[in-house]
């Protein structure tokens, strides 16, 4: 599968298949957008806005995987995903975004939009000790018609490497009836859930949510001081 690093041109596009992606997904669509039915078209804004954040942050890497075009000329995004390198010596070397210019999201809930925001110092004590260096995979987006192509699997290959050669371990937080997918990856480590403890907001809202941890570094590192 062709996978490149994304650009600031492709955020657009980019939003509108992780929209499509997850309309009916139980965190992004059912919590975040209840109005989603009938705002069809706003849901886009929710990504469109993560991304542009993203973007501002070095250690944010964003890739696509693409496939042909319909009408058989140029590209077109059929995945994508951001990677965060995390470390306890990473700085944010720009200021996030003015994203005021965005219209109103009408799709999205004015109390739980900002949820997972809300939600991550609960959540951040996975990433201490020997886990604080690591590759985390933040959000991977197929479009639904080039599901089961792997695609997705073409974006995760590449953050597995990066943490193979680096020799650290991988993080990510399954959507509900993901997990299979990342277990066949590699990710079969079970630590909390991301909807824990009952302070969470996020809490009783969601069926998913396992943490996962890949930390094939380990195998190998041992099987190098042998």
């Amino acid at each position: 599968m062709p996978v490149r690093q994304a650009t600031e041109d492709d955020q657009t596009q980019m939003s509108k298949l992780a929209a499509e992606a997850f309309f009916d997904d139980e965190l992004f669509g059912d919590v975040i957008h209840p109005h989603r039915k009938e705002y069809p078209e706003d849901t886009y804004l929710y990504w469109l806005a993560r991304l542009r954040q993203g973007w501002s942050d070095p250690n944010n890497y964003f890739f696509v995987s693409t496939a042909q075009s319909a009408n058989g000329e140029g590209e077109q995004i059929a995945a994508w995903a951001q990677f965060l390198r995390k470390s306890k010596s990473a700085k944010k070397e720009t200021a996030p975004p003015d994203v005021s210019d965005l219209p109103p999201n009408r799709a999205a809930s004015k109390e739980r939009e900002d949820i997972l925001e809300r939600q991550y110092e609960y959540i951040a004590h996975e990433w201490s000790g020997s886990r604080a260096e690591c590759w985390d995979i933040i959000w991977l987006a197929t479009s639904p018609a080039h599901q089961g192509r792997g695609h997705g699997r073409a974006l995760v290959e590449w953050v597995v490497e990066k943490a193979t050669q680096e020799q650290v371990p991988s993080s990510v937080i399954s959507a509900k009836g993901k997990d299979g997918f990342y277990n066949k990856m590699g990710y079969t480590i079970p630590t909390g859930k991301a909807w824990e403890p009952e302070t969470n907001p996020l809490y009783g809202l969601v069926e998913g949510g396992q943490f996962w941890w890949r930390e094939s570094h380990l195998k190998s590192a041992e099987s190098a001081s042998k």
